[in-house]
């Protein structure tokens, strides 16, 4: 059961890392209307000239790379999302996973035979009342730029350069945890904060590339190292890339016989 803990601890911390905080407006001032294809200089403008590109696209695809324990959970993962209805499917990775308004979903055949279930119903459903499942819902906000670039966050240089042969601007970005913290509207959020600064952490540093509508193209995070559920995490780099903006996504809900409950597991919030 303690493997199951660990590993879902890590994988619910990376997620919260993956969509810092949600709600609120970062600092910097007010150039919402800023789509040019210039360099913008605040963290406002920016979260505020992709959110309304990203909301008219509505879908896109994920895919993530990177280095250490947490990063290793996403490599290789594929994940689609549809913000207009609040849905997300990843396969590829060691766990496939569904999000949805129908609850979070897990497919992982180590897990379930962990748990002790039915080996014939091989997706886990996480329980409504878990944190967990509030940290791993964080994850489903992979799009929501707002989200990854919360309060606190400030850009401190960009430059002209390519991603994946397209054109984009880089901007360095820093996030003061404390802030961030202060602004957190979730439990799990504020959960994923402590971590971080219970560990020393006092600041994140992303790297964001955008195209010329500003919506994101790539995103790179580094984390240095944590202790989660009394388990060390070496330091991690995470990197997000996005493509297929606009276009469709299949995001299906297992079906009912395939599915068992995720039971209360010792170690885990709940």
């Amino acid at each position: 059961m303690r493997r199951i803990a660990t590993a879902l601890s890590a994988a619910a911390l990376a997620a919260t890392l993956g969509a810092c905080s949600q709600g609120g407006s970062p600092t910097g001032s007010d150039n919402a209307g800023d789509n040019s294809g210039s360099a913008i200089t605040d963290i406002s403008s920016l979260v505020n000239a992709a959110k309304t590109n990203m909301d008219e696209k509505k879908t896109v695809t994920v895919t993530f790379e990177g280095t250490g324990p947490i990063a290793q959970l996403y490599t290789s993962m594929k994940c689609q999302v549809d913000a207009a209805a609040e849905a997300m499917g990843c396969s590829g990775g060691p766990t496939e996973m569904v999000v949805s308004k129908d609850g979070i979903f897990m497919k992982s055949p180590e897990m379930a035979q962990l748990a002790g279930g039915d080996p014939s119903k091989p997706w886990l459903k996480m329980p409504a009342n878990e944190e967990v499942a509030q940290q791993f819902g964080e994850l489903g906000k992979i799009s929501d730029f707002e989200a990854m670039l919360p309060p606190g966050s400030t850009i401190t240089s960009s430059a002209e350069e390519q991603v994946n042969g397209k054109d984009a601007t880089r901007y360095e970005v820093t996030t003061n945890l404390q802030e961030a913290a202060g602004a957190a509207t979730t439990d799990a959020q504020k959960a994923g904060f402590k971590v971080m600064l219970d560990s020393g952490v006092t600041e994140i540093k992303q790297t964001v590339w955008v195209d010329s509508d500003k919506l994101p193209l790539q995103v790179k995070m580094t984390t240095p190292a944590l202790k989660v559920q009394g388990q060390e995490i070496p330091e991690t780099t995470l990197t997000v890339h996005y493509s297929d903006w606009g276009k469709p996504v299949n995001i299906t809900t297992p079906p009912a016989d395939q599915v068992q409950e995720m039971p209360s597991l010792p170690g885990m919030p709940g």
